[in-house]
């Protein structure tokens, strides 16, 4: 569905095609209104415009002038212009401006329609280019290098991705490594060397480096890189003959060797044990950010190894409670299920065979119970109460802690949460949707649009559209127009007033345009049925 802008400075013209012509029969989801070529301009800025159909002369700035400024923010919206004249110079700019068609007026309805339906065409055409498998190919190979570095955090930040999903993804991006490939990660922290660097200076630094661990590997090693989001280089490395991991070691020093003598800069590295794709990534990488942190000091150039001992001591350490994204923001955001997943990776859920020491599983529930209490909105209970009975017992009874126990106590609270967001999300939408109703109705003699009853309630139209429909059955269109339609039929048969004055009071700029649509509605002229 697209969204349509008609732009005339003789709001009669603006309103009868807006309401006269069903739309939505030819694929027009909304239909904006605007009275002056600035008004216009500020509408296409905020929303999100497809078509405009403008008058040419218009007072400030006209219908050409539009179209050249509208053309500076956005050259997909096709437009169309009505002129009362024939006027060569008018059809050669509107040419030159990229107008899709210039009808003359009066406007021939059928000639207008078909004209929105060329546009629709033409904006579908475009886009099926654009979203064509070549072109998807080309996005594709442009931005590899930024999708293989993305799949490798997702693996750091252990976020699950099924086996046969994963498999495709390298596939995709051209990636070597397959299940079962044995690897090894080289964690890579540049020193105090490189502090002199501007932020944008440093990203060239990381990509120069990322291109010499290349140069110096390339022989027997293929290399998977990425950069983390605390800064770290990060190159999981397999060997292109299965036999060269055990001289990887000489291979990780020439890199520092290199970039010392290229860049002037020192590095630490951290070489992990060899491990099995894609088993223990995420372990791999925290065990690595933990053992540099212990070793490493300021301007100093080290390179470390792990073993499998060091591995499963870090293991069981509490790195998880800040990788990203961190647990108060996913409950702020109300993401219920990923900061389930997350307070399950906290305490190692699905892997038991990672024990946390007493010591560990306390500071993870004074943890969690920190981020719940953030969470709670001040009410008439105290935190203490809203952490539960569970918090108290869990406590008191220190020897009784377990995962699962403190598993089950935060799941139950994130289901409080969840359960009282929503009711307060279902409670506001239902008082945004009344305002929206009480403002129609007591405004009914002005000129509502929807961005008039957005400014009232301070929300986008597009959002404010959505809230409305998601409480009620209709649009905020379909009840203005019925509210309209009702309240005109009650002037009517109940009062003396005239037409013209009834038109007024329902915001009809014009009695001849309330006329027609109230026989639309009813099948009759006001007179018709006020004489029933």
């Amino acid at each position: 569905m697209y969204q349509l802008l008609i732009v005339d400075d003789e709001a009669s013209v603006v309103d009868s095609l807006s309401l006269t012509i069903p739309w939505e029969d030819y694929g027009i989801e909304h239909v904006y209104k605007a009275y002056s070529a600035q008004e216009a301009l500020q509408t296409a800025m905020k929303q999100a415009i497809d078509i405009v159909i403008t008058d040419i002369r218009m007072p400030e700035m006209d219908g050409l002038e539009l179209i050249e400024r509208i053309r500076h923010f956005s050259r997909k919206i096709r437009c169309i212009i009505l002129s009362g004249h024939d006027e060569f110079e008018y059809a050669q700019k509107a040419l030159r401006y990229g107008t899709l068609n210039y009808l003359l007026k009066p406007i021939d309805i059928n000639e207008l329609i078909h004209s929105v339906e060329q546009a629709i065409a033409d904006i579908e055409q475009e886009w099926a280019e654009i979203s064509s498998l070549q072109r998807i190919k080309q996005t594709l190979h442009a931005n590899k290098p930024l999708l293989r570095s993305q799949l490798l955090n997702e693996l750091l930040q252990s976020k699950p991705i099924q086996a046969g999903v994963l498999e495709e993804r390298l596939t995709m991006l051209d990636i070597s490594f397959r299940s079962g490939d044995p690897y090894m990660l080289m964690l890579v922290r540049m020193e105090e060397d490189f502090s002199k660097y501007d932020l944008h200076s440093l990203s060239l630094m990381e990509y120069a480096i990322t291109n010499i661990a290349e140069e110096v590997f390339q022989d027997i090693f293929d290399l998977w890189p990425c950069i983390t989001d605390q800064g770290y280089l990060i190159f999981l490395i397999k060997s292109i003959d299965n036999q060269g991991l055990s001289l990887i070691e000489s291979y990780a020093i020439k890199l520092q060797n290199n970039v010392q003598k290229f860049l002037s800069g020192s590095l630490s590295i951290c070489l992990s044990n060899v491990r099995i794709f894609p088993e223990d990534i995420s372990e791999v990488y925290h065990a690595s950010v933990s053992s540099l942190m212990r070793n490493v000091g300021m301007n100093k150039s080290y390179f470390i190894t792990i073993d499998d001992t060091e591995m499963q001591a870090q293991a069981r350490t509490l790195m998880q409670i800040y990788d990203p994204p961190l647990l108060p923001a996913l409950l702020e955001s109300g993401n219920w299920d990923e900061a389930l997943a997350k307070i399950g990776r906290i305490l190692f859920i699905n892997k038991p065979e990672h024990e946390l020491t007493h010591d560990q599983l306390f500071t993870v529930l004074l943890y969690l119970s920190s981020c719940f209490a953030m969470s709670f909105s001040s009410g008439e209970e105290d935190v203490e109460s809203q952490l539960g009975e569970e918090f108290n017992l869990l406590l008191r009874k220190k020897g009784h802690l377990s995962r699962q126990r403190i598993f089950d106590w935060a799941e139950k609270l994130v289901g409080i949460l969840q359960s009282r967001a929503s009711y307060q999300l279902e409670n506001s939408h239902q008082q945004i949707a009344m305002k929206v109703r009480t403002f129609i109705q007591e405004h009914l003699a002005e000129g509502i649009s929807l961005q008039t009853i957005a400014d009232h309630v301070k929300l986008h139209p597009v959002y404010l559209s959505k809230v409305y429909k998601s409480v009620s059955s209709e649009t905020i269109g379909d009840y203005l127009y019925q509210t309209r339609m009702t309240r005109a039929a009650y002037l009517l048969r109940h009062t003396e007033f005239k037409i013209a004055e009834i038109s007024g009071q329902l915001g009809f700029l014009a009695p001849p345009h309330f006329i027609k649509i109230f026989k639309k509605h009813y099948g009759c002229t006001p007179q018709e049925y006020r004489n029933k």
